[in-house]
């Protein structure tokens, strides 16, 4: 089977997505496939995609074009099978708004949201685009004056508006539907922002998280039955605050980063799973499901 890995891409997270792309495409390898990438530009978006023979696209990208249903749909049409979730999910889960709405009728609770800064009576609040990952464009804003700075920043841009949350910062893994666990995040300036994410060394990772056994099943269920709420395929990670009050579901990642320090593949290590297992997994249940 010939696997394409798509990265790249035209997103503000191009960089973090060839990582990503990169770890897999060496996985992909490692475990004897005949893989190779295709580096998504501006310029071979479709082209690449038609000139290309593969019988598998596995699916790296990060954000707009990649992340939000685009892609998916252009495989759908040239009947190419793909990692990851369908159209209609993944545009749904890449925005957050639209994301929080639907999650908001099934109980899950969220920080609180805003139409504008003039509603809001308290603060700190968070700013950010709503279709942005790898906290690109987040603000976190302590005053009407840097709220109204940050929506100058973002003008253009639907955005998210709503409670910044104080507590723990916490991300659950699902694959396939399967628990994968829980990590606890500590980033060393405070805010789990980009560099905090992307730079070794930024954040401190507790894998499993330590906390009340109660909160760590909480986050565990929510983040499996929102991967099902919103039919999501492969694998799915779902970010919290654990705040006094309780859990606060924050958003889900179905492209999350597959990069030396990435979240999905620290926690498919504590279930025992290798880098090139949790790859096995993505392919084999796209084969099996076509």
């Amino acid at each position: 089977m010939r696997i394409a890995v798509l990265m790249g891409g035209i997103s503000s997270e191009r960089k973090i997505s060839l990582m990503s792309g990169e770890a897999i495409l060496q996985g992909l390898l490692n475990l004897g496939y005949d893989a190779f990438k295709i580096d998504l530009v501006a310029e071979n978006y479709l082209t690449a995609l038609v000139a290309n023979e593969f019988d598998l696209a596995y699916i790296a990208l990060h954000g707009e074009f990649g992340e939000d249903g685009r892609v998916q749909s252009v495989l759908d049409i040239l009947k190419k099978p793909y990692t990851g979730s369908g159209v209609t999910a993944s545009a749904i889960s890449m925005d957050k708004i639209l994301t929080k709405i639907i999650v908001d009728d099934f109980g899950i609770k969220t920080p609180a949201k805003y139409k504008n800064i003039n509603e809001i009576s308290k603060y700190p609040i968070v700013i950010k685009p709503s279709r942005e990952g790898s906290s690109v464009g987040l603000y976190i804003c302590n005053s009407f004056g840097e709220a109204e700075k940050a929506i100058n920043e973002l003008v253009g841009i639907d955005l998210v508006i709503e409670d910044c949350i104080i507590g723990e910062e916490l991300t659950a893994g699902i694959i396939d539907g399967e628990k994968l666990g829980v990590i606890k995040i500590i980033p060393n300036s405070g805010t789990y922002d980009y560099d905090s994410k992307y730079t070794p060394g930024s954040s401190t990772y507790e894998v499993p998280a330590k906390i009340e056994k109660k909160h760590y099943d909480e986050a565990m269920d929510i983040a499996l039955e929102v991967h099902n709420i919103l039919n999501l395929k492969g694998i799915s990670r779902s970010d919290f605050i654990l705040a006094k009050d309780g859990l606060y579901f924050l958003e889900v990642n179905t492209s999350p980063g597959m990069t030396t320090t990435s979240l999905i593949p620290k926690l498919g290590k504590y279930k025992g799973y290798t880098f090139e297992d949790i790859l096995e997994k993505v392919v084999k249940k796209v084969v099996i499901t076509t």
